[in-house]
């Protein structure tokens, strides 16, 4: 992607300002040092895990998980109803068949 320290001026579709270019080009370059790439890993983790353990972002990844636990219920009842409605109309068409056979 950066060669020499330089980005492209598009990335996905959008612009980036020149001053952001030559410095993100610059922490690129330094980024392709193992060493410095794993101080920068770990300094993210710690910060990933100290957002995490935040109250209000555990209570709202409990209101997500229940959320989410809601909608899987709700799509399973769905398919359930789906699922019935197909043997029903698959029913009622083999009877159709049936009864229209003798004629």
């Amino acid at each position: 992607m950066a060669k020499n320290g330089k980005l492209p001026k598009r990335i996905a579709g959008v612009k980036i300002p020149k001053k952001l270019r030559k410095r993100g080009g610059q922490a690129q370059v330094l980024l392709q040092n193992p060493l410095i790439a794993d101080i920068v890993a770990m300094g993210l983790l710690a910060a990933a895990d100290a957002i995490a353990r935040k109250p209000k972002v555990k209570k709202a990844g409990k209101a997500a998980k229940k959320a989410a636990g809601d909608t899987a219920e709700a799509a399973g009842k769905s398919a359930i109803d789906l699922a019935s409605l197909f043997e029903a109309a698959a029913r009622e068409g083999a009877r159709a068949l049936k009864a229209n056979a003798g004629r």
